[in-house]
Parts: structure tokens; sequence; C-alpha cells
């Protein structure tokens, strides 16, 4: 009898716990509810956003460009006697010539900035002309010389930039600047040489020489700044890029220490000018991203 006594006592003791217990796991249970509600849930299309923040894009870029050039410091072939320096300068044509530019397009993005570098091949086209005109006491004695040049330049361009896309999603307009530093790739340069004699009462006109050589020891490697505005759109997961951009460059592109030696070019009395270039380009670029998670995240 006292073993029954003792275990219903023992019994009804833990009964009075059982409140107790059942309150602490219901607030428990209420504080986590709470929790869950202030908890914003994750769905799969904001982690798409949060991965796309940061992005590699990588992909190619060509296009078409126009330059000019301005003149440091003025040089020739000849050595005037009775006549001024001012006589044998040269003319230069300003964008008349387009050239042409091919590379690649490698870019970090990340929330609007992006830190970029568009290796490129990129032609510079520039033509100039001179006269030199030797006239005596009648009018028979006249003799003028002209010369007609083409000169091409390729440099491989490898410039560092920043870009900020002002607004969009899908269609973004961006602003960019940076600098650039060109290795001088190749150079070609044609000269066309007419002379016109007087001699026998009415002009005569002849072409002298058509000279076509390759002068890239004459060319200089080049730095500069750039900058431009462009506009990306994006077509599944490929990116759209047009630009427009405008280079400046500080030194001449011209070799001093190759300007004199002896060449075709300078037996006729062609030499160059010190000059930098400046250049207006248009671009097209087709890039792709680099980093996915699965096939539903499409180009940002």
């Amino acid at each position: 009898m006292m073993l029954k006594n003792l275990s219903k006592t023992d019994y009804m003791w833990k009964l009075r716990f059982l409140p107790i217990v059942l309150a602490v796991f219901l607030v428990f249970g209420a504080f986590e509810g709470m929790a869950q509600k202030r908890k914003k849930p994750s769905t799969p299309s904001s982690k798409a956003q949060e991965f796309l923040n940061t992005q590699w894009w990588l992909g190619i870029r060509g296009g078409s460009n126009f330059s000019q050039t301005t003149l440091i410091k003025s040089y020739s072939g000849l050595n005037p006697i009775n006549y001024s320096d001012e006589n044998l300068a040269k003319e230069y044509e300003d964008f008349v010539n387009p050239a042409f530019h091919v590379g690649l397009d490698i870019t970090f993005y990340h929330k609007g900035f992006s830190i970029m570098s568009f290796p490129t091949f990129f032609r510079n086209n520039i033509n100039y002309s001179s006269e030199l005109r030797w006239s005596g006491e009648s009018e028979r004695d006249q003799y003028e010389t002209s010369y007609e040049v083409k000169q091409s330049i390729t440099f491989l361009e490898l410039p560092v930039a920043v870009k900020y896309d002002i607004i969009g999603d899908k269609i973004r307009p961006f602003v960019m600047a940076g600098a650039f530093y060109a290795i001088a790739f190749d150079a070609n340069k044609e000269v066309q040489i007419f002379e016109t004699d007087y001699a026998s009462g009415a002009p005569v006109e002849f072409d002298r020489a058509n000279i076509k050589l390759n002068n890239k020891e004459e060319i200089n490697n080049i730095w500069g700044v750039l900058g431009g505005v462009g506009v990306s759109f994006d077509f599944w997961n490929i990116r759209s890029i047009i630009d427009l951009q405008y280079r400046h460059s500080f030194q001449s592109a011209v070799n001093s220490e190759t300007r004199f030696d002896e060449n075709t070019f300078s037996s006729f009395g062609e030499v160059q000018d010190d000059y930098s270039l400046q250049n207006y380009s248009a671009s097209l670029s087709f890039v792709f991203p680099l980093r996915y998670i699965d096939s539903q995240f499409k180009a940002l």
C-alpha cells in the first residue's frame, strides 16, 4: 500500500509541471513564427539578380575610325636657299580617309560600374600634301613639284577604361573614360610626286614617281587618353554594345631618330613632320557572360 501511494503521489507531482512545459513551448513557437514573418523570403529571381550584380564579359569588337593630326614641328627633306621654310609646309587632310579596327572586349562588371580593356589592332590613315615652286626671270623659268602622301599606321592598342551604366536594365546607356598605350605594329607609306614644267611656254604636267614602301621604323609607340559614350542591349545571353570614342595622344607618332635616314622617300625630298594623333571611332561589340548558375540566368 505504501508503494502504491508513493507512485500515485509521484504521478500527481509530475502532472503539476505539464502546464508549465506546454506554456514554454507555446511561447517559443510564437517567437519562432514572428521571426519567420520578419525574415524576407529568398526567391530564385532575387538570387539571380544578386549573382549577376558581378559579372565577367568577353567578346569581340570592330569598327571604323577617322584620324586627325596636330602638327608639333615641321620638317622637310629640302633646304631652302632663297625662299621661306613656310613654302615647304605640308597641308594635312583631317577626317577624310576612314580606317578600321578590330580586337577583343574584356569587361569586369559590378553594380553599374565596369573596368574594361579592349586590346585592338587600330589603324590610322593620314593624308597630306606639299608643293615646291621654283621661278626664274621669265614666265618660262618656272618649275613645280607637288607631293601627295598617304600614310597608314597600325597600332596594337592596349587601353584600360572605367565605364558607368547610367540607367536601364536590358538597354543601358553609359559613359566611359580611360587611357591607352599603343605599340607600333605596322606602317605603310605611299608617295605620289607630280612635276609641272613651263619651259615650252605651256604647263606640262607629268608623274615623276609613285613609291609604296613599308616604313614601320619611322613610327613611335604612343600613349594618350580616351573617352566615350554608348549603349548596350541584350538578346538571350549575348550583349551588343555600340560606342563612340575620342582618343587624344600626347606625343609625336614619328620617330625622330630615323627621320633623315637614307631611304627612297628621303631621296625624293619627302620626310615626315612631328605630329600627334587624334581619333574619332565608332565600334560594335558582341560579348558573352562568363559566370552562370544555371540555364535560367540570362544576361543582366
